[in-house]
């Protein structure tokens, strides 16, 4: 029965995607994780607004938006004979192109690719095994999470029971939206379904793999989109951490998506002008999710996205033109806000959820950092865990290998300069975070990459996207694929 939410979803913005004519931009498995992450979104904040009205939750409201884009898509179609035409032509081609790349490799790559795919294909049996079978280990994941997801699949509701003996002390201090978001894929069920109350993490791994894939597809050339699946499913930190339902990981996808995206297609140094506006329908959700399921969510997602404008503008020396699209993606933003205050007014308990950004939390937070520095061996302490998680420590080394890189040939990749300076901005952001809160162990912290994880999605692209410029220049082989 899970099957019917999840392929809600997918189709219901391979729909909308398609209406905003993103198959012009972007290949097919680009598209894929594009609608979906967009559609659950979208779907999430249409159950909380269902709870609200009608005070139960179920798929009403989703079948309901299906059923509207199917129409509009027939409409379309009806006025448009061409537009069906285009787009399937549109998908022949992405998959036409990765068969003459195929072909035309040497034949030991052609036993590399293979086996990378027959490679990536396994880690996602096993992680979907592991996942039915041992579905959290994480304390923090059973007090805050599985059991907050078990208790609104069961009655329907986003009503928390403090009385009920399932309770279990379930923590109030999460939000509601990491629990709306696994209960979606649970609402078919008449009871609530153990092994599933953590399906988000292993459909954000595949989608991962399927972004990174198509991503490289669309700016290198197969093999290199082959091996960035290999680089990504070999992280033994990744695999393992997306089996606790702790939302980290799949988080901070959100955001990669979100932000990738907005400087990919809308914040192209090398462009004069936006040309995907269309694109920021599916990022307006994209950024909701991200800025809600995570209780520092919002913080990350809007720094980051003003650091982008800024960012933007100094490259651009202050050309203001493409200014009244810039403003758009703030609306989720804005939404969330005003979302937080009205759930705050249903839950005081929920309250301490905005202390964080408070006056004098900050100020506690810069004054913390400070203090912490001068403790002994505290710049230690984090590359003494490089022991548990060299994979980690060694992507980081080519990380910044990377950004020296760039720097000394900045001219050659202008158009990496935006993506590089977030990257580095999150990195520093979770660095701060980490030294601020020594309380919290910041040992453990790297131990069990709560942070690190984060930022992983970042570092993969760029550093595969070092080594892939390194090959083409070094080599001066034309390896940039016909979709760039």
């Amino acid at each position: 029965m899970i099957i019917f939410p999840i392929l809600l979803v997918l189709f219901s913005w391979l729909l909308i995607l398609w209406l905003c004519n993103q198959y012009k931009y972007l290949n097919i498995f680009e598209q894929m994780v594009l609608w979906f992450i967009s559609a659950l979104a979208l779907f999430v904040l249409e159950l909380f607004l269902q709870w609200l009205i009608l005070n139960h939750l179920s798929l009403l409201f989703p079948i309901v938006t299906f059923v509207g884009l199917l129409w509009l898509f027939i409409y379309r179609s009806s006025k448009q004979s061409w537009y069906v035409k285009e787009i399937i032509a549109s998908i022949k081609t992405n998959f036409l192109d990765i068969w003459k790349q195929f072909s035309s490799l040497k034949l030991r790559k052609k036993y590399l690719v293979l086996g990378i795919v027959v490679y990536v294909f396994v880690k996602v049996v096993m992680l979907f095994s592991i996942n039915t079978n041992m579905p959290t280990f994480d304390e923090d994941a059973v007090a805050g999470r599985d059991i907050k997801t078990k208790i609104f699949a069961s009655t329907q509701s986003l009503v928390l029971d403090k009385a009920s003996p399932e309770y279990f002390g379930t923590d109030y201090w999460r939000y509601p939206f990491g629990g709306i978001t696994d209960t979606y894929f649970l609402l078919p069920y008449g009871e609530f379904v153990n092994w599933l109350s953590n399906i988000i993490s292993p459909l954000i791994y595949i989608l991962s793999i399927l972004l990174l894939f198509g991503i490289f597809l669309r700016k290198s050339n197969l093999f290199w989109a082959v091996l960035i699946s290999y680089v990504f499913t070999s992280l033994p930190f990744i695999f393992i951490h997306g089996f606790g339902s702790y939302r980290n990981f799949p988080a901070w996808v959100l955001l990669f998506v979100f932000i990738f995206y907005l400087i990919d297609q809308l914040f192209h140094l090398d462009k004069e002008y936006w040309g995907n506006t269309n694109i920021l329908l599916p990022l307006l959700f994209v950024g909701f999710l991200s800025s809600v399921i995570r209780n520092e969510g919002v913080m990350i997602t809007g720094i980051s996205f003003i650091a982008i404008i800024v960012a933007y503008h100094i490259f651009k020396k202050w050309k203001f033109k493409e200014i009244k699209f810039q403003i758009l993606p703030l609306i989720p933003i804005i939404l969330w806000y005003i979302i937080n205050k009205f759930v705050l007014w249903l839950y005081p308990e929920w309250a301490i959820l905005a202390t964080w950004w408070s006056t004098n939390l900050s100020t506690n937070l810069i004054n913390s950092f400070f203090t912490n520095l001068n403790q002994s061996g505290v710049f230690l302490a984090p590359f003494q865990q490089m022991f548990y998680h060299p994979d980690y420590i060694l992507l980081f080394l080519l990380f910044f290998l990377a950004l020296i890189f760039f720097v000394m040939k900045y001219k050659q990749f202008k158009d990496s300069w935006l993506i590089l300076l977030i990257s580095l901005f999150l990195v520093i952001i979770f660095m701060f975070t980490l030294y601020s809160t020594l309380s919290l162990g910041l040992v453990t912290h790297f131990a069990f990459i709560r942070y690190p994880v984060s930022i992983v999605l970042f570092l993969i692209y760029i550093v595969v996207y070092f080594l892939f410029r390194i090959n083409t220049i070094v080599f001066h082989k034309d390896t940039i694929g016909k979709n760039i």
